[in-house]
């Protein structure tokens, strides 16, 4: 499902108005009558029930006034409370306002105020719309308040009031609407953070917008991840195969105190169904290796009683690389320097495909200029804290602008980019996926260990690194969300992911 940024939107309206013959009343015209279809069609026991319409001075409430004229015309009762004079608003809203004027509906005009007659069986929000930037004025949260309090049935137009659009955060609160309808294809913020909570169900309109002006939008083309997107990425395993041909990873993960990330992601990449997996381990403590990971062979590397990898590993587990399909390097590696140095070398001569996560993200801090010297396809897959070292940039900047971050960091980046915001985001080259599985249980240890080992698992199958990469932060987060049907979010271990995945691939396989 394709979805628009707040930039694309408002480029979208443009596009339209100037490439087309399409007007703006126009298109306001066919949102207000898609608004008033809906209430008509998908609510039930509407029949003469009244309806509420709160109007900003944008077009998101020249929406709400469009809509008025139709419900006016099928003798349904229409308030509209209107937050500014009548002057005050857009030239398009305007012209809508003075045809429900013209018709006889109430409109109760600057009525920041008088909200409290607000008691309507049903209520459309079209108060702020898309184009919100930062917290919401002060004097518009009565309103907000007041409808969110009120008891009437919510339908939110294109996003609930108070929700921005790029990011998914309402501040200092929003709209809660039992239905979004949203205009030509929804907003990434609909599905980010507060917005699936904000939103309720959301219904795609298409109004008319040209497609020579969707084609011609700029920045990332987003879309949001769904089931037939990653169904047929999974073929079913040969009759043939053997423990080779199901591919074979190399593993360069843990140190003293953080083994369990290399058995984690070693155990990824097994329950996806990667044949071999070979799990470098510093000497010193490989006998931990050797009882955590039962299945996994180790490369034994000379550790000196450190407990972490040296830069003179490089040697013996450079040799593995034509050995392995996939290279995984950096969960609980630590942050010595011998071994980011190692862990540097490494990630700048292997070419074959590699994961690269957790401390090995550290190679790229304050300098991510490096990139360009990887010679393999690779992926990345940082949280909020390693992207703000990666890029030198507050974390509070990264949530608050990531869709324009993204727009100039994709511009140079070669790899694929798995972001683990809520939810996890998949980019490569101009492409943006936001997953649709998942759920705020995998906030715990070791679950992105899990998921490194999953996508290398899948790359060795022999996925290319953007679809093993789909693949694997979805199946990932189905895993997680069927065992909180089962048992609850706050209880759930990385491990009890790993129980999941088998029985999640098994609809795959056949």
């Amino acid at each position: 499902m394709k979805l628009l940024t707040q930039k694309q939107a408002r480029e979208l309206d443009i596009l339209s108005l100037e490439s087309s013959k399409i007007k703006g009343v126009q298109l306001m015209e066919a949102a207000g009558k898609i608004i008033a279809d809906f209430l008509m069609d998908f609510i039930q026991n509407i029949d003469k029930e009244s309806i509420g319409i709160v109007c900003g001075k944008g077009n998101n409430g020249g929406d709400g006034f469009a809509s008025a004229t139709f419900l006016h015309s099928k003798k349904y009762r229409i308030q509209i409370f209107c937050i500014c004079s009548l002057d005050d608003l857009s030239n398009d809203s305007q012209y809508f306002a003075n045809q429900c004027l013209e018709m006889g509906i109430s409109i109760q005009f600057s009525c920041i105020n008088l909200i409290d007659e607000l008691k309507n069986d049903f209520i459309i929000d079209g108060l702020l719309g898309t184009g919100v930037k930062g917290p919401v004025r002060e004097e518009i949260m009565p309103i907000i308040n007041r409808i969110n309090n009120s008891k009437g049935k919510v339908i939110s137009i294109d996003i609930p009031s108070g929700l921005h659009a790029d990011i998914g955060i309402a501040q200092p609160e929003g709209i809660i609407a039992d239905y979004t309808i949203t205009m030509g294809h929804p907003k990434v913020g609909l599905i980010m953070r507060d917005g699936p909570s904000l939103s309720g169900e959301i219904h795609v309109a298409d109004i008319g917008f040209p497609d020579k002006a969707l084609n011609n939008l700029k920045g990332l083309k987003w879309k949001l991840l769904q089931e037939k997107d990653i169904s047929s990425l999974l073929k079913p395993i040969n009759n043939d195969t053997n423990k080779y041909k199901q591919g074979k990873v190399l593993i360069i993960a843990g140190s003293k105190g953080m083994t369990g990330a290399a058995a984690l992601c070693s155990l990824g990449a097994f329950r996806v169904g990667a044949g071999l997996v070979i799990s470098a381990a510093p000497s010193s403590i490989n006998d931990i290796y050797e009882k955590k990971i039962t299945e996994a062979m180790t490369l034994i590397c000379e550790d000196n009683n450190h407990g972490y990898f040296l830069l003179n590993n490089f040697d013996e587990v450079s040799k593995k690389f034509e050995w392995a399909d996939v290279v995984i390097i950096g969960p609980g590696i630590g942050c010595h320097n011998q071994t980011i140095n190692f862990a540097k070398k490494i990630i700048r001569t292997c070419e074959k495909p590699m994961i690269i996560d957790a401390d090995g993200l550290r190679v790229f801090d304050r300098n991510n200029t490096l990139f360009s010297d990887i010679k393999a396809p690779f992926v990345i897959t940082p949280h909020y804290g390693e992207l703000s070292r990666i890029l030198d940039e507050d974390v509070k900047i990264i949530k608050n602008q990531f869709t324009s971050i993204f727009d100039d960091f994709m511009e140079k980046f070669n790899g694929v980019l798995v972001a683990k915001n809520a939810p996890s985001c998949i980019l490569h080259k101009n492409n943006v996926s936001i997953n649709s599985s998942g759920n705020p249980g995998l906030a715990t240890a070791g679950t992105g260990d899990v998921l490194a080992g999953m996508i290398g698992g899948f790359v060795a199958q022999g996925l290319n690194i953007e679809d093993a990469s789909k693949l694997a932060v979805n199946i990932h987060g189905k895993a997680a969300d069927n065992y909180v049907i089962k048992k609850g979010m706050r209880g759930m271990i990385a491990s009890d992911i790993l129980n999941e995945i088998p029985l999640l691939i098994s609809d795959y396989e056949y």
